[in-house]
């Protein structure tokens, strides 16, 4: 499993910007989409946020199960933690 270096992890946030935790693996970021608040796996979700992330850290697998998935509210949990262990 990669870790991102120092200052590089991936920073799990709300849609108003306050911070909800910070990933420095593939590990850490199953944990937080499991835990965080949905409204922040939503917004990470929607924006695209964790392909660009994931390819930096050399999870290119992972990033590229994400690649255009389209999320809903229901199923945004299991949906992401599928591609995330495929």
């Amino acid at each position: 499993m990669k870790d991102a270096p120092l200052g590089k992890e991936f920073v799990f946030k709300m849609p108003n910007g306050a911070v909800v935790g910070r990933a420095r693996n593939l590990s850490d970021l199953c944990n937080l989409v499991k835990t965080a608040p949905l409204d922040a796996v939503l917004y990470h979700a929607n924006g695209k946020h964790f392909v660009p992330w994931l390819e930096f850290i050399g999870e290119g697998a992972a990033a590229a199960n994400l690649r255009g998935m389209v999320v809903n509210s229901r199923t945004v949990r299991v949906a992401l933690l599928r591609a995330l262990r495929a």
